[in-house]
C-alpha cells in the first residue's frame, strides 16, 4: 500500500472515530457515567444509610457466613417480626456491609431489614429503592423493560469496540503519548493529549468492559428466543405437588435451621452467600455461594431443597452447569471489579471515570475543531432515547412506593 493511500486510510479512521465519539456523546456518556458509579454503588449507601454499616469484625472470623450465621440471622427476624415471611437472605459481598433480608411483612413494605453480620442483631430497615438499584438498573437498560433496554446498552459495546480500534489505528507516537500534555500550545493540544493519555492507560479497561458488554448482548440475545445460558433451576414435580398440600411458605427458624445444615453438606468447603425461599410449598429452597475462586459470581454453587421433604432435589456446579453458563459466571465479577472487595471497586471506579472522560474530551476537542457548540442531527436524534428511559423510569419508580 502506498503511503498516500496510506494516509487516506488513517484518515478515514479518524474521522469514523471522531464521528463516533461526538454522535453518540450524550448516550455513550449516560450509560458510562451511570455504570461508574454503579461500581461504588453499595459503598455510598453506605455512607447515606447507618444501617448499611455493620461492626467491627471480631479477629477470629471467616470473611464469609458458616449455617450458624445464617441460622442467628433467620432467628433474630423472625424474632423481630414474627408474622413476616423471609424470602431472600443476602451476604453484600464486603465485611463491612451488613447482610440484607428482603421478607413479606405488611410494616415492610418497599423496605429491607438489614442484620449485622457479626453481631447478628437488626441494624434497622433502608427502602428497596437505594443508590445502588438506581444506578444499576439506569446503567443495564436505561430503566426500560429488559427489550429494549438491555439491545439499547449492549449495542454500544460494539460502538466501544469500534472507537477502540480506530483510536490505537489512529495514535502516533503513543509513547510519548502516554506522559504528554502540552499546556502551552492552545486548549486543543491539552484536550487531544488528555484523550489520548485517558484512553492508552485505560485501554486494558474499555476493553474489558467492551468483552462484557458483548458478552452481555450475546446473553439476552438467548432470552431473546426463549432461552437461557444457565441451565433451568429445577421444580418440584408435578405427582409430587399433587400428593402434598401446598400452602404459603413461612418457615419457622427450626425448620429453616434444618435445611441450612442439609445445604451446607452439598458442597465441600463452600460458603453460602444468598438464600431464596420460595412464596409456598410447591418450590424449592434456593442456596448459592462461593468457593475458592473470587472471579466466580456467587451464585455458581448452588442447591435446591424441597422444604417439605428436605430432600435435595438438585445441585449445581461451575462444572456442571456447560461452558455458556460458567463463562457467563465471570461476567459481572469483571465488569463492576467487586471481585477483589473494596479496592478493585476503587480501581474499576478510577478508570471508568477516565473512560467517561474520554467522552467529554472528545466532544471538546470536536467542538474546538469545527468552532461549533451547536449539536447535530444526529446527536439530536439520540435525545429521545433519554426522554424514554425518563417515561421509563415513572413507571420503574412505582415499583418502589
Amino acid at each position: 500500500m502506498s503511503d498516500k493511500n496510506k494516509k487516506r486510510n488513517l484518515k478515514k479512521l479518524y474521522n469514523l472515530h471522531a464521528w463516533l465519539g461526538f454522535q453518540l456523546a450524550v448516550i455513550m456518556f449516560v450509560v458510562l457515567a451511570t455504570g461508574t458509579i454503579a461500581t461504588v454503588s453499595n459503598e455510598i449507601d453506605w455512607l447515606i444509610f447507618k444501617e448499611l454499616r455493620a461492626s467491627e469484625k471480631p479477629e477470629k472470623e471467616g470473611k464469609l457466613p458458616t449455617s450458624d450465621d445464617w441460622d442467628k440471622i433467620y432467628t433474630a427476624v423472625k424474632f423481630a417480626y414474627p408474622d413476616a415471611a423471609p424470602r431472600y437472605l443476602t451476604t453484600m459481598g464486603e465485611d463491612y456491609l451488613t447482610y440484607r433480608v428482603a421478607a413479606e411483612d405488611e410494616s415492610l413494605h418497599a423496605k429491607f431489614i438489614q442484620v449485622d453480620q457479626w453481631t447478628h442483631e437488626l441494624t434497622g430497615t433502608v427502602p428497596r429503592l437505594t443508590v445502588q438499584r438506581f444506578f444499576r438498573d439506569f446503567h443495564r437498560y436505561l430503566f426500560m423493560p429488559a427489550f429494549p433496554g438491555i439491545i439499547f446498552v449492549c449495542a454500544l459495546a460494539f460502538v466501544l469496540a469500534l472507537a477502540i480500534y480506530t483510536g490505537l489505528k489512529t495514535t502516533r507516537n503513543w509513547k510519548n503519548a502516554l506522559w504528554r500534555i502540552r499546556f502551552n500550545q492552545g486548549t486543543r493540544i491539552a484536550l487531544s493529549d488528555t484523550h489520548k493519555i485517558f484512553g492508552l492507560w485505560g485501554i486494558w479497561f474499555s476493553i474489558l468492559i467492551t468483552i462484557t458488554g458483548i458478552w452481555y448482548f450475546y446473553e439476552f440475545s438467548f432470552q431473546l428466543f426463549g432461552s437461557r445460558l444457565e441451565p433451568a433451576a429445577p421444580k418440584v414435580e408435578t405427582a409430587q405437588v399433587s400428593t402434598q398440600t401446598v400452602s404459603p411458605m413461612t418457615l419457622s427458624a427450626d425448620e429453616f435451621g434444618k435445611i441450612v445444615a442439609i445445604a451446607q453438606t452439598a458442597h465441600q468447603n463452600w460458603h453460602i452467600t444468598s438464600i431464596v425461599i420460595p412464596a409456598d410449598t410447591a418450590g424449592l429452597v434456593q442456596f448459592r455461594g462461593v468457593k475458592n475462586n473470587p472471579l466466580l459470581r456467587d451464585r455458581a454453587y448452588r442447591v435446591f431443597i424441597n422444604p417439605v421433604t428436605y430432600q435435595i432435589e438438585s445441585v449445581f456446579t461451575p462444572d456442571s452447569i456447560g461452558l455458556n453458563a460458567y463463562l457467563n459466571e465471570y461476567a459481572d465479577p469483571l465488569h463492576f471489579g467487586h471481585f477483589g472487595g473494596l479496592w478493585t471497586k476503587l480501581i474499576w471506579f478510577i478508570f471508568g471515570i477516565g473512560l467517561t472522560g474520554l467522552s467529554i474530551t472528545g466532544v471538546l476537542m470536536s467542538w474546538k475543531r469545527t468552532k461549533s457548540k451547536r449539536l447535530t442531527q444526529i446527536q439530536v436524534a439520540t435525545l429521545p432515547l433519554l426522554l424514554l428511559s425518563f417515561v421509563a423510569f415513572m413507571f420503574w419508580y412505582q415499583r418502589f412506593t
